[in-house]
């Protein structure tokens, strides 16, 4: 009985055993599909991320490719308004036949025109992602050209608490002190250039915009600013390339060769943007190239989703047309991704 007895102990600590180790195999097959299952979700959420970038980025070069083709759509209809209106010029019998308030009001159309097809006053495409502001000096305040007396100038730039000082030596030359200008104002983040017009043109963010809206306060001791009492000066708004046809116009002028003069001139300009927008057209191509080799990263991503929160929040008045053109690409966009993808 005893050796039964062991034995039968014997037997039931080896039945718990096996039991004990057939648990632990079932167990780690039990473990191993939710380590895969783990794997495989956390591969889907990449591609899925991948493709998400993708598609973000795609909707970014899609609003900057609507963009340009309003741009130039509206560049297009202006030029052959102008040559409408160059015909209609040509076709008086004589000088006193030119009615210039006509002119004066189809070229106040053609500034609306412009504007609501997203090109500003310069022929340039509007980026609402710049949201820069360009405001000019007048003439009548010369900083750039050469002085014989080496001069002290301050100045405090209305309310918003900005001011500078430079020192201008005598008989710097212009290229020195427009260098000079641009390290004083870069302290105040606005850039200053120089126009066609040889005025000084100071730009800054929209933030940092509120110092070019004000009157500045300018001091100084020297020939440009005398001693003494602060002057006023206020900044003004960039001249639009219609303002000389307009103004013309309003002058009550008829020589219909100084109109023609004028509207050349305006289709130079018009061609040279037109020039300008394709190159950043195919910049745009060279950009949609780049996101079919290689899917934007987070970083990109989360800077992509901040630009389309700010147009969100600060939609435009072109927002209808941009979409329009938008539309009218996205169809082959679409293609090329999926063609890229296979």
């Amino acid at each position: 009985m005893l050796v039964t007895h062991s034995s039968a102990i014997k037997d039931t600590q080896r039945l718990q055993e096996s039991r004990v180790s057939a648990a632990a195999v079932g167990e780690t097959d039990t473990q191993t599909p939710t380590s895969n299952k783990s794997t495989s979700v956390t591969g889907e959420k990449g591609s899925q991320h991948q493709v998400l970038s993708r598609w973000v980025a795609l909707a970014t070069v899609t609003k900057s490719m609507g963009n340009s083709e309003q741009s130039a759509r509206t560049l297009r209809q202006l030029s052959y308004q102008l040559k409408t209106l160059s015909a209609r010029i040509n076709q008086q019998t004589s000088p006193n036949d030119v009615n210039p308030q006509q002119i004066a009001s189809a070229v106040s159309k053609m500034k609306t025109q412009l504007q609501q097809g997203g090109v500003n006053g310069k022929l340039r495409s509007i980026d609402p992602a710049a949201q820069s502001v360009t405001r000019e000096l007048t003439n009548k305040v010369d900083l750039l050209s050469p002085k014989v007396l080496d001069e002290q100038v301050s100045i405090v730039m209305g309310r918003s608490g900005k001011a500078v000082s430079f020192s201008l030596p005598a008989y710097a030359d212009k290229s020195a002190n427009l260098e000079t200008l641009q390290q004083a104002f870069s302290s105040q983040e606005i850039a200053v250039t120089v126009s066609a017009r040889d005025t000084l043109l100071f730009t800054a963010s929209k933030d940092a915009s509120s110092a070019l809206k004000e009157p500045w306060m300018m001091m100084g001791k020297g020939v440009r600013i005398a001693a003494g009492n602060p002057v006023s000066v206020s900044l003004s708004e960039e001249p639009h390339a219609l303002d000389a046809l307009q103004q013309l116009a309003q002058s009550n002028n008829t020589a219909s060769d100084v109109y023609q003069q004028q509207i050349a001139q305006l289709q130079r300009s018009i061609r040279a943007s037109l020039q300008n927008i394709e190159l950043q057209r195919q910049q745009i191509l060279q950009r949609l190239q780049q996101i079919q080799r290689s899917p934007a990263g987070a970083e990109e991503l989360q800077e992509l989703t901040q630009q389309v929160q700010q147009i969100l929040n600060q939609p435009d008045q072109n927002a209808v047309s941009i979409l329009v053109s938008q539309a009218n690409i996205t169809r082959n966009l679409v293609s090329f991704s999926l063609s890229s993808s296979r």
